[in-house]
């Protein structure tokens, strides 16, 4: 039995991840041919900087407790909106995949298994950031990592996406249900 909504959770998000770096505040900077050539208006840029400063506060806020450290979102800030483009751009592909190839029938429930397909999307795109640091390396991730660390790369953008939060019923204002708070960029 195929499941097309662990594929996209997995597969997909990563597909999502390297596509939405053309858009991130590195990206943006390059032609599509990979020169450096700014392409935005001015005003895009500037608008683009005040909305990513919600990224930045959020990811400043996780404590890691392995490194005894916070993340540093201005470091992560690439990371963070690829992971969270990503993670809409994968999500809103099955959810087509769901609608055309399938006439808007979802997949069978898996035997056993006592979630929808949508939860077990986010499920699958956690799993794939499933890591463990040792305290040093969990430091050194802190101090020189482009990522932030696996646990928040989840939290953080599943906090932000309003799917998560409906297919999993997140209460308002808790970890995972960042309401009003949450980022979006686009």
């Amino acid at each position: 039995m195929k499941c097309m909504s662990l594929s996209y959770g997995a597969i997909g998000v990563i597909v999502g991840h390297e596509l939405t770096h053309g858009f991130d505040n590195n990206g943006r900077k390059y032609d599509k041919n990979g020169n450096l050539d700014p392409w935005w208006s001015s005003e895009s840029e500037e608008k683009f900087k005040e909305r990513s400063k919600c990224m930045i506060n959020q990811y400043n806020s996780y404590y890691w407790k392995n490194a005894g450290l916070n993340i540093k979102g201005k470091r992560t800030l690439a990371e963070n909106i690829a992971d969270n483009g990503g993670l809409r751009e994968a999500f809103r592909a099955y959810r087509k995949w769901i609608e055309e190839k399938r006439q808007g029938a979802e997949e069978s429930l898996l035997p056993g298994i006592d979630f929808t397909h949508n939860q077990l999307f986010f499920l699958s795109y956690a799993h794939v950031r499933c890591h463990s640091f040792r305290p040093e390396a969990a430091r050194e991730q802190i101090y020189t990592g482009a990522h932030s660390p696996p646990q928040f790369r989840v939290i953080g953008a599943m906090s932000n996406f309003e799917e998560f939060r409906i297919a999993f019923s997140c209460p308002g204002n808790t970890t995972m249900n960042r309401g009003a708070d949450s980022c979006r960029l686009w």
